[in-house]
Formats: structure tokens, sequence, C-alpha cells
């Protein structure tokens, strides 16, 4: 991991580099935690970090908004800056990431920070979402593909679209056959969800929850740090997924 005092990282390419937008009075527990990043099991595809030493956080055009509460910055970047992503530190209760821009505390846990993270790379929330949420996200109105979560508007598919299903996961790698995502029903149908001890496969996540008529699955049965930042589980399907899509 790279966190460099300065405008790049050695042979990185503009647009691989992260810039942190980092206020002086505040640097010591950012700079700590920097430090421990590369310890992390995300560290590998996301590395270089350069600090963008702010001495006025007041002067930092940023706004709140959404019901809770979100931070974005209008930040004075020079062209080439503009397809970087960039982290501002701010005094936040929540932190948030869009997708190139990210607005947590100095404070922030490094659990926290590789949950946004995570959403920088693609994955969606595996805890229910708030109703208005689930309704853009839910409903395909979505701004980017999901990688950890695909929807479904039954929990019943024919062989064919189960097929048609398996072929359009993003973990599809990973699951060897399709009869792997369902159970197989009397009437001919196949019920989703993977039977017990399928390692990777089709298992129910509650993103969706907030609605009735739409169903999320996740590639997983365990608990990842995608629905609790704090258990800290980064499957390992999720880390091949996002290092095939970063490549």
């Amino acid at each position: 991991m790279a966190l460099m005092h300065g405008a790049s990282c050695p042979g990185a390419a503009p647009a691989e580099v992260t810039q942190v937008w980092l206020p002086v009075q505040e640097a010591k527990p950012v700079l700590e935690m920097f430090e421990q990043w590369h310890r992390h099991p995300l560290a590998e595809l996301l590395s270089c970090f350069a600090v963008r030493w702010v001495e006025n956080p007041d002067a930092l055009d940023c706004q709140s908004f959404g019901e809770r509460r979100h931070q974005r910055c209008q930040l004075p970047l020079l062209p080439a800056e503009a397809g970087q992503r960039h982290i501002v530190i701010r005094d936040v209760a929540t932190a948030s990431a869009s997708p190139r821009q990210m607005v947590i505390a100095s404070d922030t846990r490094m659990d926290v920070f590789a949950h946004e993270v995570a959403h920088w790379l693609g994955f969606v929330d595996e805890y229910p979402m708030s109703a208005s949420l689930a309704q853009h996200y839910c409903r395909g109105s979505y701004d980017h593909p999901s990688l950890n979560v695909v929807l479904t508007d039954s929990v019943q598919m024919s062989a064919a679209e189960l097929k048609q299903l398996w072929q359009r996961l993003p973990w599809r790698q990973a699951v060897g056959d399709w009869r792997l995502l369902g159970e197989l029903q009397e009437s001919g149908m196949w019920r989703l969800g993977s039977p017990t001890g399928t390692a990777v496969g089709l298992y129910a996540s509650r993103t969706c929850a907030a609605l009735d008529d739409v169903y999320s699955w996740k590639p997983v049965a365990r608990m990842t740090a995608m629905e609790y930042h704090d258990v800290n589980y980064w499957p390992e399907v999720y880390l091949q997924i996002a290092d095939g899509l970063d490549r």
C-alpha cells in the first residue's frame, strides 16, 4: 500500500491514484488507518493513495442530502483529476460513497472504510435497504452493475429460466452447475436457493426486503461485511469477482 505525500504514486497511471483530502489537524488517525490498510483483503484492489492537505476544511464546498444526510463535496479539481477517486475527510456521522467520491470521518474504523471501498468496487449492501433506496436499486435503476447481488421477481423458475439466471451471475465461474442454484419441486419448477452446504451458489439476501415483489440473492450463505461491516468477512469469491472486473 502506498500513501504518498504528493500528487502521484510511483508507476501508477493518474486514474489509479485515489486522492485523500486530509485536514492537517486531523491527520494522525487517518494516516494510522492507511498505514494498516495493506493488511486488508481489499487492499490489492485499491492500493495507491495520495494526500491532498486541507488547511481549512470549512473552505470545501460540501452539502448534505438524502434521508441519511450524506455529504458530497464540490472539490477544486484539475482536469486530470476529474477521473480519479477522492476520499474527503469530514466531520460526518455516516460514511458514504458515490462513484468517484467517498466522505468519511477522521475516526472512521477500517472495517467501515472497507465497506465503502467495496461500494466503489461494485458491491451493494446485503442488509435491508431503506424503502426509497430499494425502490431505486431493486427496480433496476441502479447506476452500475452489482457484483454480489442479483434480483428476481419470483422464488420459482423453470429449468430454462434457472439456466438463464446462472448465465448472468457475476459469480457464475464459481458455480459449476446451474442445478446448484435451486431445488427441484414435484411440479417440475425449481425453487431458488442453493442446498445447504453449497459453498458458492444462490442464497437469500436481505437487500430488497423493503419490497414484496423483488427477491435478492447473494453467492454465500454466511453473513458478510456487506451486511455487517464489523464481521469483516470477505469471501474469496467476492475478491475473485472484483479482481476479475478490475483486470
